[in-house]
C-alpha cells in the first residue's frame, strides 16, 4: 500500500485531520505545515532502516515518511500501525532508536487498548469524559494523535492534565503549556500534585499517562512486544 494511501485508511479510521480543521486553535498552529508523504536521501534513509532494524517490535508496524513540516516535525502515530515520521526528526542513531521505540509503544498501545486502560488506572489514572472538561479549556488543547481516542485522564481522581495553547492569537505546536486541572473546583493550576512528581519526576511530555509511559519504556529500552507485556503486567 502507498504512503498516501495509508493516510487515508487512517484518517477513515481516527478522523484526526479533520478534528484538527475543525479547531481554530489546531488548525492555525497547523496553517502553513505540509502533511503529505515525502522522500528520503539515500543516506537518511540508510540511516532510518539501519535504526529499524536494531528495533524487534518495527517487524511486525509500517513507518512512513512525511514532509519536513508535518506536525512541527513532531513523530506520532495513525492507525493501525502507522509512524508517521516527518522528515526533519530523522537525527542521530541513538536519538532515532529511541524515538522509534516511543512510537512503537504508541502502537503497542493502539493494538492492546484494555492492557493498557489496566495498568494506567493501576498507575493512579482515571478516564474522564470530555464533557466534564470545560469547553475553555478543552478547546485550547492540542491534539495529539498518539492520544486522541482517550484524550482526558484525571491522576488521583481529579487531577487532569491539559496541552493548552499558550497563545490564542498565535497558536503553535511547540507553544503549549501543561496546566492541571482540578475537576473539583475548576481551579488551573500551573505546577502538578506533589505525588505526581514523586511518581514521574519532572517528565518532558505529561500531558497523558500513555505519553509519559512511552517515554519510560523507550528509555528503558523495551522493544518487543513480550517486554513491554511483562512491564504492564508487573505495575
Amino acid at each position: 500500500m502507498s504512503a498516501s494511501r495509508a493516510l487515508e485508511e487512517a484518517e477513515s479510521i481516527d478522523g484526526y485531520r479533520a478534528a484538527c480543521n475543525a479547531s481554530v486553535l489546531n488548525a492555525a498552529a497547523r496553517e502553513k505545515q505540509v502533511y503529505a508523504p515525502h522522500f528520503l536521501k539515500r543516506a537518511e534513509l540508510v540511516k532510518l532502516n539501519d535504526a529499524m532494524r536494531k528495533i524487534p517490535i518495527l517487524s511486525t508496524m509500517d513507518v512512513i515518511i512525511l514532509h519536513a513540516s508535518a506536525d512541527n516535525g513532531f513523530p506520532h502515530t495513525r492507525p493501525n500501525s502507522l509512524i508517521c515520521m516527518p522528515s526533519s526528526s530523522i537525527g542521530y542513531e541513538a536519538a532515532l532508536i529511541n524515538t522509534l521505540t516511543h512510537e512503537a509503544v504508541h502502537i503497542h498501545q493502539r493494538r492492546n487498548v484494555e492492557l493498557w486502560s489496566s495498568a494506567c488506572r493501576k498507575e493512579g489514572w482515571t478516564p474522564i469524559p470530555k464533557a466534564r472538561i470545560p469547553t475553555e479549556f478543552a478547546d485550547r488543547c492540542r491534539l495529539n494523535p498518539d492520544t486522541m481516542a482517550t484524550p482526558f485522564w484525571a491522576w488521583e481522581s481529579y487531577n487532569v492534565p491539559l496541552p493548552l495553547f499558550v497563545r490564542e492569537d498565535y497558536p503553535t505546536l511547540d507553544g503549549v503549556s501543561i496546566k492541571w486541572l482540578d475537576l473539583r473546583n475548576g481551579a488551573l493550576f500551573g505546577e502538578p500534585p506533589p505525588s505526581f512528581g514523586a511518581r514521574y519526576g519532572n517528565p518532558p511530555q505529561s500531558e497523558h499517562p500513555y505519553e509519559l509511559l512511552a517515554v519510560e519504556y523507550a528509555t528503558a529500552e523495551l522493544q518487543t512486544d513480550d517486554a513491554i507485556i511483562r512491564k504492564l503486567q508487573s505495575i
